[in-house]
């Protein structure tokens, strides 16, 4: 089994017994979404799977960087993932900063995305691709806002794969007009 393959494997593993909000589709299905998305840089397909390891499984750093490694990946591509991985977890939270109002939460995670690297950003857009077709199915009431936030967040984190981005935006803006 090649090592893509034993990551996918593992990946799904951790998100076991995990599900896709109101939906009945195990959360696997988005990770898998996103990485196929972001396959279009060196090792995004491998950052897409893994980029919500951290956030929600127990899974910490060190045991990412292990696996890449007995999967068979070089100590650099290894440091590569595991650094855009730990670029795509939230930082301003609410359990690591309870001092701080949601809204400064979020501008201050909206600022620290504009600056992570360009593998990073991509991986993003693909996560956002993903998520805005969830919210127009699934969440319409609170889809406008979202949008709107998205496309405020573009403004700044546009360092990634400038296809990607267009499609993005492209696809909020489309939104926000069936909205109307």
């Amino acid at each position: 089994m090649n090592r893509q393959k034993r990551l996918l494997a593992w990946v799904k593993q951790q998100h076991e017994g995990q599900m896709i909000r109101r939906t009945n589709e195990p959360y696997f299905n988005h990770l898998t979404a996103v990485a196929n998305l972001a396959n279009i840089i060196p090792f995004g397909y491998e950052v897409g799977l893994c980029h919500d390891l951290f956030e929600n499984t127990a899974v910490k750093e060190l045991v990412l960087r292990s696996v890449l490694a007995d999967f068979g990946y070089e100590v650099n591509e290894v440091n590569f993932i595991s650094n855009c991985v730990s670029e795509l977890t939230n930082v301003f939270t609410k359990k690591n900063y309870p001092d701080l109002d949601k809204k400064t939460r979020k501008r201050k995670e909206g600022d620290r995305l504009a600056a992570i690297c360009p593998a990073a950003q991509t991986v993003k857009y693909a996560d956002l691709m993903y998520n805005l077709d969830w919210i127009l199915r699934y969440d319409r009431r609170h889809a406008k806002k979202y949008l709107e936030k998205k496309r405020l967040l573009f403004l700044t984190m546009k360092d990634g794969d400038r296809h990607l981005l267009g499609q993005v935006i492209k696809k909020v803006n489309e939104g926000l007009v069936g909205l109307l």
